[in-house]
């Protein structure tokens, strides 16, 4: 069964060279999975596209950037956040980082804000099948110390809730989430943590903020300066990944 499959069995199965298993792996939560798999592939040179004769995996590719090889994939929710995770996780992956966009739960994070997980409350499916009993997961401690320290733009650390029923937030769900201590909302953190766990990965989640349900904001509303924002956080986003990727990478050496 897929749970038992070995390391060696996978990298025969996807034709991945073992010299090409990444240090890190990058995960970008996001609905437009090929957009952001096409933004992605252009920071990386000598790239592999992981995939299978039957597409299990998708928008997965192992790439390099500064010499290092990183694996980069465009994951929506629970399920593909934690299979891609633990694929990685079996070929010996020692780092995880979540990005992607979140929902704010406080009224001093705005659109564009970044969030630096502390830790995920497991509100999702996923988690469960690896940590069973766990309700919340913590980061590295450690990476969220050198997250802290240089972002470009406003952040803002603390426990976030992990969702897979997006449509199904509604004013009732955001103020107990808000009320319980929670900066934040996404859909993938709780279990690419609970995967990293399980596998013994260090783990990271910085996220832009999209929107702030507490003010009424939601997904489908548009607002050009808020646009403008996210793009700025979303860039913010990449250049802090790609500054731990580098100093991870040089520690490990």
């Amino acid at each position: 069964m897929l749970k038992e499959l070995t390391k060696s069995e996978w990298l025969s199965l996807l034709n991945i060279p073992e010299n090409r298993v990444p240090t890190v792996l990058v995960l970008r939560g996001t609905r437009n999975l090929k957009v952001n798999y096409a933004k992605h592939s252009t920071f990386f040179t000598n790239v592999f596209e992981v995939g299978s004769p039957n597409g299990i995996f998708e928008d997965v590719l192992i790439g390099t950037y500064k010499n290092i090889d990183v694996g980069y994939a465009s994951v929506y929710g629970d399920a593909m956040a934690s299979e891609v995770t633990h694929l990685f996780g079996v070929l010996g992956t020692s780092l995880v980082i979540q990005t992607g966009c979140c929902g704010a739960l406080t009224d001093s994070i705005q659109s564009g804000d970044l969030v630096c997980v502390t830790s995920a409350y497991c509100g999702e499916g996923a988690a469960q099948y690896y940590l069973p009993h766990t309700q919340e997961i913590n980061a590295s401690l450690e990476l969220v110390e050198e997250t802290l320290s240089s972002a470009t733009v406003a952040l803002h650390k603390g426990r976030i809730w992990t969702t897979s029923a997006l449509l199904a937030e509604g004013k009732a769900e955001i103020q107990e989430w808000s009320d319980r201590g929670y900066v934040a909302v996404d859909m993938e953190t709780a279990s690419t943590f609970a995967v990293a766990e399980y596998f013994g990965m260090q783990r990271l989640s910085l996220l832009f903020v999209f929107d702030n349900p507490n003010q009424g904001e939601h997904i489908l509303l548009s607002d050009v300066e808020k646009q403008k924002r996210r793009a700025l956080g979303e860039q913010a986003v990449i250049d802090t990944v790609f500054a731990i990727i580098e100093n991870y990478d040089n520690g490990n050496r």
